[in-house]
């Protein structure tokens, strides 16, 4: 999965996710509120994370693809986060400089916080 992203890409994602709460601008939002649920499992975080590689191989469109990676790395992070579960095979270190560009379009809401703090554990973190 592409994780190296431009200002203009995480933009758009943002924008994606931004709109959640709309059905019909976000198709996937109950899955990412499940993602970001502190009480969702990490079994059930995996099958997010390969639902949202199905929806992105499957996209039709950029804005699918777009709220498919979001989702992809919001249950990532959550796993990390709230479980210290590694659900990706790419280092979490690997991921820090995308979910701190995240976190700081999300600054103070509850997806910010998320990968706010799964970027400074991948930082200090020795977990790979």
């Amino acid at each position: 999965m592409k994780t190296d992203f431009t200002r203009a890409q995480v933009k758009a994602l943002l924008l994606v996710a931004s709109t959640s709460k709309r059905r019909t601008a976000s198709p996937y939002a109950d899955l990412l509120a499940t993602a970001i649920d502190s009480t969702t499992p990490v079994a059930e975080l995996a099958r997010i994370k390969e639902q949202a590689k199905t929806i992105l191989e499957r996209a039709a469109d950029r804005r699918h693809r777009e709220a498919a990676t979001l989702l992809y790395h919001a249950a990532v992070a959550s796993a990390f986060v709230h479980h210290s579960a590694l659900i990706s095979g790419r280092p979490m270190r690997k991921q820090e400089a995308l979910y701190r560009q995240f976190a700081d379009a999300w600054d103070g809401r509850p997806l910010g916080r998320i990968f706010r703090e799964a970027a400074a554990r991948a930082a200090s973190d020795t977990v790979e």
